[in-house]
């Protein structure tokens, strides 16, 4: 084979690969063009969520708000001291049974049967104090309070 032949034979080569490599980088530029703007809807489906979200949460606490406003005025003030009490005690708990469940101290419950228990004094003195809080008002207003809906799945 002669050197011409063998010459065009190459130059026919460096074409064909010319000609693939200006098809692979219009592709390329064509994948980035679709990747900048599958990215720019993205960024503006993500903007939306998150001003959707705020807005959500908004509504959520101005709904909260006005339900604690509603059902600590509609409530009885006995009804109001015990869930207060009741908030303080979980917020005494809490520490002792996250050390718990932390793995870290025993069960709060079995520390609390191994305490001494009370006397039939302390017991009757409990009592009187509470049926003379209770005895503030005579005449009793009391009205059943809402019944709060279940979270989650019902039984």
């Amino acid at each position: 084979m002669s050197y011409l032949a063998y010459e065009v034979e190459l130059s026919k080569r460096h074409e064909k690969i010319l000609g693939q490599r200006t098809a692979l980088l219009q592709q390329m530029e064509e994948q980035l063009e679709s990747q900048t703007k599958k990215k720019k809807l993205r960024a503006v489906k993500f903007e939306s969520a998150n001003e959707r979200n705020a807005l959500l949460l908004k509504d959520l606490e101005a709904a909260e708000d006005s339900l604690r406003v509603g059902l600590h005025t509609q409530l009885h003030p006995t009804v109001i001291a015990l869930e207060t009490k009741y908030w303080a005690s979980i917020n005494e708990q809490l520490p002792k049974w996250e050390q718990f469940l932390l793995g870290r101290t025993r069960n709060p419950v079995e520390e609390r049967s191994s305490r001494p228990k009370k006397t039939q004094n302390q017991l009757l003195q409990d009592n009187d104090t509470f049926k003379n809080t209770n005895s503030q008002s005579p005449t009793s207003t009391f009205k059943t309070p809402p019944r709060c809906p279940r979270s989650g799945k019902q039984k």
